[in-house]
């Protein structure tokens, strides 16, 4: 079976990721970051508020969970 030559880099130096330009993936991998990053900010407000109700219960709640 023939091996099919390696394909150059585009002409801003990047490598193609799959059929996909290579900003592409970085957004991709941004995106995934920033949900991430935005699910454990919220466990840590959620924790934050179970404490604050074990010890303070009652009271004007500033996070509606």
């Amino acid at each position: 079976m023939r091996r099919r030559p390696p394909r150059a880099p585009m002409q801003n130096g990047f490598d193609r990721v799959g059929p996909f330009h290579p900003y592409v993936a970085f957004g991709a991998v941004i995106l995934l970051n920033l949900v991430a990053l935005a699910l454990i900010l919220s466990a840590i407000v959620w924790l934050g508020d179970r404490i604050e109700d074990y010890f303070w219960p009652g009271g004007t709640e500033w996070v509606d969970f």
